[in-house]
């Protein structure tokens, strides 16, 4: 081999190497497809009674990824919807979806009861969690997710609209926020996430 031919083939080594350094970084700040909180933080603790008065605890599900949502069952549109792909995540992880707690908690106390979240909840899987509970109870969970609802105006007083905010938040194993998506986020990128934390 002359000096030329080993000059180049160092050059292509070099070249190669480059290559798979700048690949990797990128794929690795590519993994999670939901907005990452890095690092990761203490998932608020909360506690609420079930709709069969069994206590449900958020720090007693570490072995679990848990997703969390807000919402509440006379909603329209976006509740129904992030509830339905949520069934369909778990569809999409097979026999991992033992794995996986999905809870929704209302933002409308005054017509959830426990027992209709549980039922509205059920109606998508029979494996999410319908939470309600007291104002208070209900109020310092809101603030410590950062969630955001605001009862509008109408001529009715059982039957009005509440305006609130969407995301869909991912607790991890070790009880640490981890990850949250935007609503209309695909299910095939959140089941995504899912696998990646998951191995």
């Amino acid at each position: 081999m002359n000096k030329r031919e080993m000059w180049v083939g160092l050059g292509l080594v070099i070249l190669l190497g480059v290559v798979a350094v700048v690949t990797f970084t990128f794929q690795k700040a590519d993994n999670f497809r939901g907005t990452l909180y890095d690092p990761a933080l203490p998932a608020p603790e909360f506690s609420l009674t079930r709709a069969n008065g069994q206590e449900f605890r958020l720090g007693a599900q570490k072995s679990k990824l848990v997703y969390i949502f807000f919402g509440y069952t006379s909603c329209p549109d976006v509740c129904p919807t992030t509830l339905a792909e949520m069934r369909q995540v778990r569809e999409t992880v097979g026999d991992k979806a033992d794995q996986v707690e999905v809870v929704f908690v209302t933002v409308d106390p005054d017509r959830d009861t426990p027992e209709k979240v549980q039922e509205y909840a059920t109606l998508f899987d029979p494996s999410f969690v319908g939470l309600s509970g007291s104002m208070e109870e209900l109020e310092k969970i809101w603030n410590d997710y950062g969630v955001y609802r605001q009862i509008e105006a109408s001529t009715s007083s059982t039957d009005y609209p509440v305006t609130h905010s969407s995301r869909l938040y991912l607790i991890d194993q070790d009880g640490n926020l981890r990850l949250s998506y935007a609503f209309g986020t695909p299910p095939d990128d959140i089941a995504q996430d899912l696998d990646l934390l998951l191995k």
